[in-house]
């Protein structure tokens, strides 16, 4: 969160970062709609368009940057700063217009989106990735005698170049039950997800409850992501129970498979089995 103060027509700038996946991106506090929420330049693609619509009731205007990012273990995606040795930023390979738009209600437009000649660039085997970042931009109240605060909402997606088809893998790691619960009483299942190799994995994530071979879905993660170079992705997911049920029998299985988003062509299985809490007499 970042604090801005302007002498004349002050006002205070909110800074929210929103990173969400799926085919459509929905920034409901602003009413802006995106899609798609990842674009991936591949084999000889040099040009991809983004489309932007105006959900909400007022007209809109927004600011769009390139932002190079990085993902920490806990999935959090922050700003690349400091050491950039094993990082492949991209915001040099890539352009894009137009840099601002204004969107009346129900209004759309277009994203371009085009990649750079790579052949000057040289470069190696493997992915980069930057994020295309979409600021509000408030309406100025001038006003001398009181500070008056707007909300600036980011809104990110990941833009992504990939060279002579990197290759990954995909694990689990450590798999437990959470000692704590979530505020509305659910039991949590800790988990980490563990990548290799020269590319971002982005995939589905689903539990289920095996109780004398019947299966009950207790939680999907749909377009969950592991980006290059991050290596580890720690988290504790809340589980969904029937009605009145308690996790002391059967076990759970746990299975990451990747979309045609990523490649398609990862997946890994893992299982925790589940016993009764022993009780003290």
């Amino acid at each position: 969160m970042v604090w801005s103060r302007l002498t004349r027509g002050m006002w205070i700038a909110v800074w929210l970062g929103i990173v969400l996946a799926g085919s459509v991106l929905d920034s409901r506090a602003s009413g802006l709609v995106i899609a798609p929420t990842r674009v991936m330049f591949e084999g000889r693609s040099r040009v991809a368009t983004v489309y932007l619509t105006n959900r909400g009731n007022t007209t809109s205007t927004y600011r769009i940057l390139l932002k190079d990012k990085r993902m920490l273990e806990t999935g959090q995606i922050v700003d690349l700063e400091g050491d950039l040795r094993g990082e492949h930023p991209a915001s040099e390979l890539v352009r894009f217009s137009p840099r601002r738009v204004v969107l009346e209600p129900g209004a759309s437009q277009t994203i371009r989106l085009m990649l750079r000649n790579l052949s000057e660039e040289n470069l190696e085997k493997g992915e980069y990735r930057t994020h295309l970042v979409f600021q509000s931009v408030p309406d100025v109240v001038e006003n001398d005698e009181r500070m008056i605060a707007h909300a600036i909402l980011e809104t990110t997606i990941p833009v992504i170049i990939r060279r002579d088809n990197p290759a990954a893998e995909i694990k689990f790691g450590t798999v437990a039950m959470d000692t704590a619960t979530t505020l509305d009483g659910r039991p949590q299942l800790q988990l980490t997800l563990e990548r290799s190799g020269l590319r971002s994995v982005y995939g589905d994530l689903t539990v289920e409850w095996i109780v004398d071979g019947r299966p009950t879905l207790l939680t999907k993660l749909a377009g969950l992501a592991v980006y290059y170079p991050t290596l580890h992705r720690t988290m504790s997911i809340p589980l969904t129970l029937p009605n009145k049920a308690v996790l002391d029998r059967g076990h759970l299985a746990i299975r990451f498979e990747e979309t045609a988003l990523g490649l398609g062509d990862l997946w890994a299985d893992t299982s925790l089995d589940l016993v009764a809490e022993e009780t003290e007499e």
